[in-house]
């Protein structure tokens, strides 16, 4: 348990150093995933379509220990209707608390959807980068229906944190570039007129 937290440690650095992008998202849950005995481990985004305001939540990054099928070969993860899935779930998570289950206990459609792709167990954890919700991270057991020590819980919250932190320094990054775009456009004009 001693490796996998001074991974989370590296996995924040990383995430701050250079961002969440493919590459980092990928590296930074394996990181975590591998101390844990995890099967898999996907960071998703949620999003409100145009079409009536519908709440969707989607995979973003994922990483799958050798011979498991990645999550991202499910086309369904990429726009999923978490609260269609799992009710439950969606106001867990959105309440900041993580959702820790068997694939036997979840709600009836969510079980399905984990019993296609193997899943036995699953621990889920908020992501909020500031005050809204912005998604959550994933662990997935596909061997054992696993039910998941506190430890685990706190190390699944923290690489939460890292990868919120990492959001929300890459929102501020893009509102400092946007503000100075904005201020070099405004002075440019004064600046020819002198």
């Amino acid at each position: 348990m001693v490796e996998a937290f001074t991974k989370v440690s590296e996995a924040s650095r990383l995430l701050l150093d250079k961002g969440l992008c493919p590459a980092t998202g990928s590296d930074a849950l394996g990181m975590v995933a591998r101390p844990m005995k995890v099967d898999r481990a996907c960071i998703f985004e949620n999003r409100t379509t145009n079409l009536a305001g519908r709440f969707l939540t989607d995979l973003r990054h994922a990483w799958a220990e050798p011979g498991v099928v990645s999550p991202l070969a499910h086309p369904v993860l990429r726009a999923l209707p978490l609260r269609d899935y799992a009710m439950a779930w969606t106001d867990m998570l959105e309440a900041g608390m993580p959702v820790n289950c068997t694939s036997r206990e979840a709600p009836p459609m969510m079980r399905e959807l984990l019993e296609r792709q193997g899943v036995q167990s699953v621990l889920l954890c908020p992501i909020v980068p500031a005050k809204q919700w912005w998604g959550f991270v994933a662990f997935e057991d596909c061997h054992q229906a696993r039910i998941w020590r506190p430890e685990e819980v706190s190390l699944l919250k923290s690489l939460a944190r890292a990868i919120g932190a990492s959001v929300r320094h890459a929102n501020m990054r893009s509102s400092l570039s946007q503000v100075r775009t904005n201020l070099t456009s405004v002075l440019r004009p004064v600046v020819g007129d002198t």
